[in-house]
């Protein structure tokens, strides 16, 4: 069965079956060679395509990836649902605009929702006391067992990971997402030393132009993991509006006067600024507050936005919350990196599942303006990942 609930819980599981039948003919597969590479028995891809089983997240996965199809393609059904709301802002509403929408007095009333603000975060428990020794402590813990055993530890520096936790709450599913803050390569070192159940990337390789993958073959050693991707970004500056014409880009950091902000190192954002210098051939120590390091996109461009800074590197988005303007470097890709280990597990099913979604793909490309064509795509699996060619 789903992960979540459907908003059709009888929604066409005969036209799903259908459908992969249709895809795997087209193919040119027979069912015994399909579910021989799906990992499946034939009996039971026979009941998925008569619509008499639905399949978990992982098989749904691999039978997508086996015919050349997306999960959403073969299992997902796309609707599209407008409302007529009371607009309760001050003024008139601007085009665009986020809103927060609930049912008042019998009317539904659209309210201003900030990109991004400060609160106060929930926490699963208050540590108590700690070993002398293994690092173990005890913890007077807020949340059940089944509810710990439900929760994804994310690490990554993607803010759109509240997105995601939003989207699994709305569809009451059984899995919590926290997101864990911090630079791609210090989220790939939480996965490889077992502190986390997926780590979010985007780092290019500068000699090949691969992102991701090359970074990770030379950390994961022997593992097995899958790439899924999240979304494609745009990466770059962030500068006050009253400076768009005098910083157009990375070589106007290097004038004198122009005071910036940095990520720290091992994060996508200062590798995207190392490389411009080196193509426009500039020294780092030639930058004003190069050595002024902050822990994420939403921080970098709050600075910026707060006259603390007058450029810094970050994602649109971030910049766009801030009321700052963005001038593109480049399009990254963001992905999330899974140990194989951790794929069949519900909570992680959870997640992917919302990823091969098209109206999550639809809600993350509105709200976040990434690209989402790809979102929920196995880019690579298994020994290929761990660099076993």
């Amino acid at each position: 069965m789903p992960l979540f609930e459907q908003e059709d819980k009888h929604s066409g599981m005969n036209a799903n079956g259908e459908k992969i039948r249709r895809a795997r003919s087209a193919a040119g597969l027979s069912q015994v060679e399909l579910a021989r590479r799906a990992g499946v028995s034939r009996q039971a891809l026979g009941a998925i395509e008569s619509g008499e089983y639905q399949p978990s997240v992982g098989v749904a996965l691999r039978l997508a990836r086996e015919l050349g199809e997306s999960v959403e393609s073969l299992f997902g059904e796309g609707t599209d649902l407008r409302i007529e709301a009371k607009w309760a802002g001050e003024g008139r509403a601007p085009a665009r605009a986020r809103v927060a929408l609930g049912r008042v007095n019998g009317r539904v009333v659209a309210l201003p929702q900030p990109v991004s603000a400060l609160s106060l975060a929930p926490a699963a428990g208050i540590v108590e006391s700690e070993s002398d020794s293994a690092r173990r402590v005890s913890v007077e813990a807020f949340r059940s067992q089944a509810e710990i055993d439900s929760t994804i530890l994310l690490a990554g520096c993607d803010p759109a990971a509240a997105i995601l936790s939003d989207w699994l709450a709305r569809r009451r599913a059984p899995v919590r997402v926290v997101s864990l803050q911090c630079s791609s390569r210090a989220a790939l070192r939480a996965l490889v030393e077992r502190r986390v159940h997926a780590a979010g990337m985007h780092m290019r390789d500068a000699r090949t132009g691969e992102y991701n993958l090359a970074f990770a073959r030379r950390m994961l050693g022997n593992r097995s993991a899958v790439f899924v991707n999240f979304a494609s970004w745009e990466i770059g500056l962030a500068v006050p509006i009253g400076l768009r014409d005098r910083i157009r880009g990375v070589a106007d950091l290097a004038r004198q006067g122009v005071r910036m902000v940095n990520r720290e190192p091992g994060s996508g954002a200062r590798l995207a600024l190392d490389d411009a210098l080196s193509q426009l051939g500039v020294e780092a120590g030639a930058l004003k507050g190069y050595d002024r390091e902050l822990g994420g996109h939403l921080e970098v461009a709050a600075a910026v936005g707060a006259g603390q800074a007058q450029a810094g590197v970050t994602i649109r988005v971030a910049a766009e919350a801030y009321g700052l303007h963005f001038i593109p470097m480049r399009e990254e890709r963001y992905d999330l990196l899974i140990p194989q280990s951790e794929m069949e597990l519900p909570a992680v099913g959870a997640m992917l599942e919302a990823l091969n979604t098209s109206r999550f793909a639809r809600e993350l490309s509105e709200l976040c303006g990434y690209d989402t064509s790809r979102t929920g795509t196995i880019i690579a699996s298994g020994a290929r990942v761990a660099g076993h060619n």
